[in-house]
């Protein structure tokens, strides 16, 4: 296994989602820890007590990181190349969801 330790988890990057409620009240939520998550009358105090519940949870947790040598959807790359059929399908679904060439909607 290839795990390597995160030395400085001061540069860790998380996202806080503010939501504004039906009572007029914000929530401030982190999707990437599901349990952080605060209620507060304020947007700002909303944003302040997620970032201190984000502070406790990380403050006994080691972040490690896995790096996954010989991924298996490698494999798949390219598979398509030269198959007119996959080709045409292709061209069909792009017509259909209406997209470009390059993928944009």
């Amino acid at each position: 296994m290839n795990l390597q330790s995160i030395a400085n988890l001061n540069k860790m990057s998380l996202h806080i989602l503010i939501e504004r409620g039906e009572s007029g009240h914000f929530m401030a939520s982190v999707p990437e820890l599901v349990d952080c998550v605060a209620w507060a009358e304020t947007r700002e105090a909303a944003i302040a007590a997620v970032q201190e519940k984000v502070r406790a949870r990380l403050a006994n947790i080691e972040v490690l990181m896995l790096e996954v040598a010989n991924n298996p959807w490698t494999e798949f790359i390219g598979m398509f190349e030269g198959d007119d059929e996959f080709a045409q399908l292709a061209a069909e679904l792009r017509a259909e969801r209406e997209l470009d060439i390059d993928g944009a909607a």
